[in-house]
């Protein structure tokens, strides 16, 4: 199975956009996804994480750069910019808004089959995360 080269492509204009079932149609059904703050599995609960952003950040963007890739594999990074104005559900808290400028980075890598991304997994800094939405890290 090989990757869809325009995946980066079609998940920025998807999540740009808010049309969560154009990015439906990316995921597999059981898309797991996977990051510091912990793991989820299927695509319905994927799209409750965006709305959950798009609900905290309702101008947050992203810009996705691609580096690199195998038969089944893609590794890029990504800059989420929005505005904090809505409370935003994160590894069981809630985290109220500041209604300031947010930008974060990160790095995600994803596993496709049958046509379909299967697997993401995404790396950031959690201080830095806590810290761009105006929290305090001990």
């Amino acid at each position: 199975m090989r990757i869809p080269l325009d995946y980066a492509t079609k998940a920025t204009l998807a999540f740009n956009t808010r049309t969560l079932d154009q990015l439906a149609a990316l995921l597999a059904p059981e898309f797991h996804y996977q990051d510091p703050m912990g793991a989820m599995t299927g695509r319905e609960a994927t799209l409750a994480r965006e709305q959950a952003i798009f609900d905290a950040f309702p101008d947050v963007l992203v810009e996705m750069e691609p580096f690199a890739a195998t038969r089944d594999r893609l590794a890029m990074t990504a800059l989420l910019k929005g505005t904090f104005t809505g409370p935003f559900n994160m590894g069981g808290h809630t985290i109220q808004p500041n209604g300031r400028p947010f930008s974060f980075r990160f790095a995600a890598f994803f596993q496709f089959g049958g046509g379909y991304a299967v697997r993401e997994e995404v790396f950031y800094d959690r201080a830095e995360l806590m810290q761009a939405l105006g929290q305090s890290w001990e």
